[in-house]
């Protein structure tokens, strides 16, 4: 059997429960290593539904965004004004990325977004 992909998840809000839900039906391919979230039970009942280990789990976007890299891929699902803040540096770690539309509320931010994963 080869190698399961992993996935890191930004934002737990319903979409990121919505693409976990998806993951989980994969669950002989794909393993969630890593999930980020601002409200506390969102993040604990989440990494209890996913088996997510608790040195996977990070209080904050930007505090998983801090650690080396952690999955092939991240799911960015935190709140639209966000999504710059988050893709930059996940693509700048090498990630692969989900990113939930709309990519940036804001074209140049589209664009940079588009030419760092474009590198």
């Amino acid at each position: 059997m080869s190698k399961k992909l992993t996935v890191a998840f930004a934002g737990l809000g319903s979409r990121g429960n919505a693409y976990a839900e998806s993951c989980a039906l994969m669950s002989d391919k794909i393993e969630i290593v890593a999930c980020a979230d601002i409200i506390k039970d969102k993040l604990d009942r989440f990494a209890d539904k996913y088996g997510v280990p608790a040195e996977g789990c990070y209080s904050s976007a930007e505090e998983m965004l801090q650690k080396d890299r952690l999955a092939d891929v991240m799911f960015i699902c935190t709140m639209d004004r966000q999504h710059y803040g988050h893709a930059i540096p996940a693509l700048e770690k090498d990630y692969h990325l989900v990113l939930e539309k709309p990519i940036s509320t804001d074209l140049r931010e589209c664009t940079e977004i588009a030419r760092v994963a474009n590198e």
